[in-house]
């Protein structure tokens, strides 16, 4: 007897965030009527009792459990290269489904043939809208990250084109890249590109899936009428935040000296070591008496 093929093959990597996973899975049982899905859970070397809940509360669900931890790319690509759903997605587990968010996604890939990647509106775990789906990072973007300029004065026309500053969001359009927290991918297309790219262990890796799948002719989509819940950081809330400041820096450089080549990678990563010597040795500075010229007795 010939088994049905999936619509949607899913993929949720998880590390020590059993709360979030448990409402994460209750939401897509609750809000999904109208597709085939198929489920991968892909624990992270958890100590937190996930892999046990996913068991007990989601016996649907397939776990995969990492017996030590690994990259978020490297973890997602365990579920992919296993799933047989029409697209593939990969979902965060702080993330809760809004109802019609699957069909509607699926439902847009159906329609459009051109289409190799799309993802939904996102909203704060507040109800404000999160400003996901962004152009590929240019150089001088590169440069003016490791500058830290983008931060100091975020109305700099480099960061307001790489945002797409004057779109709110409310209406579906090609976009260059959407966010990793939800994202589909036709898996034609990932035949033709490959999984994510397991050398970066976390941040960036579905920029760069994005930007393959773009270089063989598909389009991404960012579809508004598609919606979740993404409580953004909460994944890593519980981490140390130089550890994970230092990953996405890592990850970033990556992204630079695969797409841009060495001389890129060197003068961005030139750029942010000395903006980060330079906060170092200021910090000295201000906190050592003797430099500052104080007394101190």
């Amino acid at each position: 007897m010939d088994t049905v093929r999936p619509d949607l093959t899913i993929s949720i990597v998880n590390t020590n965030n059993r709360a979030l996973l448990e409402t994460c899975l209750r939401s897509i049982a609750d809000t999904t009527r109208a597709c085939a899905l198929e489920i991968f859970v892909v624990d992270n070397a958890s100590d937190d009792g996930s892999a046990e809940m996913v068991r007990r509360e989601f016996p649907n669900v397939r776990l995969l459990e990492n017996p030590t931890r690994i990259g978020f790319a490297a973890s997602h690509n365990r579920a992919l290269e296993r799933g047989n759903g029409r697209y593939l997605m990969i979902l965060n587990e702080d993330t809760k489904i809004l109802p019609g968010c699957f069909e509607t996604l699926i439902a847009f890939m159906d329609a459009h043939p051109d289409a190799g990647a799309c993802g939904p509106r996102l909203w704060n775990g507040d109800g404000s809208l999160q400003r996901t789906a962004n152009r590929f990072p240019t150089l001088l973007y590169g440069v003016f990250q490791a500058l830290s300029i983008n931060r100091l004065w975020d109305s700099n026309p480099v960061w307001r084109n790489h945002i797409y500053a004057e779109w709110d969001r409310t209406t579906t359009r090609a976009v260059d890249a959407v966010s990793g927290a939800a994202l589909v991918v036709r898996s034609d297309a990932v035949n033709q590109v490959g999984l994510l790219d397991a050398n970066f262990f976390l941040y960036s890796e579905e920029v760069d899936w994005c930007l393959r799948i773009h270089q063989r002719g598909w389009k991404i989509f960012y579809v508004a009428d598609a919606q979740a819940v993404h409580y953004g950081g909460a994944s890593t809330a519980t981490r140390a935040a130089e550890k994970f400041h230092r990953i996405h820096w890592n990850s970033f450089l990556y992204y630079y000296r695969k797409h841009f080549g060495a001389p890129a990678y060197w003068l961005v990563r030139g750029l942010f070591e000395t903006r980060m010597l330079a906060h170092q040795l200021l910090a000295a500075f201000k906190f050592n008496p003797s430099a500052s010229g104080q007394n101190s007795v």
